[in-house]
């Protein structure tokens, strides 16, 4: 287990308005509901997928199935970031926790996570968990999937990932939505230059 210091730290932007002004006026644009194949992440099961965009930053947020009595949603939170590979500053999972408003319950504190991280084909996941000492388990994930690995969104670098997810069951099974059955399926590689093909979401591998 390894604990991670994830801290937040100064971005430089070539936005006429600072952060917080540019974070205020994309708070205030309306979601707008999409087709499940439209979602980043193709997650057999998604309930519900929702859009908004502010100049070139767009974020969507999938709804995830909720068989527990657990208050909040089980989701996945993604943001756009940079415009290519080369503009991707450094990942803060601070950043995306605090894009997404209130606490995830039950992890209530950034600062008391204990934090997990692993490498797979898709590159860093770091995860914690929580449970009530049943089969109850839940875990708060963060990831960056670039354009390396899998097809983003037209015009940008990557996509920060969050992911809440309660279920009675496995780590192994909540984390299942950002593993690469999932969160892999949009591209495969071949293109002429290198960068993974674009393939329909409906073509996702189903865990």
């Amino acid at each position: 287990m390894t604990c991670l210091v994830l801290l937040a730290g100064a971005a430089c932007s070539t936005f006429p308005k600072t952060w917080s002004e540019f974070d205020d006026t994309l708070d205030r644009a309306p979601y707008v509901q999409q087709d499940l194949s439209q979602a980043w992440v193709g997650y057999p099961g998604a309930q519900l997928v929702l859009e908004r965009r502010y100049r070139n930053v767009s974020e969507q947020r999938i709804l995830l199935p909720n068989t527990t009595t657990l208050p909040g949603d089980n989701f996945v939170f993604m943001i756009t970031q940079g415009n290519n590979l080369t503009s991707l500053g450094q990942f803060q999972p601070l950043t995306i926790w605090r894009r997404n408003g209130e606490p995830p319950l039950p992890f209530t504190s950034f600062r008391d996570l204990t934090i997990t991280t692993e490498e797979d084909v898709l590159g860093t996941l770091h995860w914690a968990r929580w449970t009530n000492g049943t089969d109850l388990t839940c875990v708060l994930a963060f990831r960056r999937l670039d354009a390396s690995s899998r097809v983003v969104p037209p015009g940008t670098g990557g996509l920060d990932v969050m992911m809440r997810n309660c279920l009675r069951g496995s780590v192994e099974e909540a984390l299942r939505p950002l593993a690469m059955a999932s969160a892999g399926f949009a591209g495969e590689r071949g293109a002429l230059d290198g960068r993974p093909q674009m393939l329909s979401p409906l073509a996702a591998p189903i865990p």
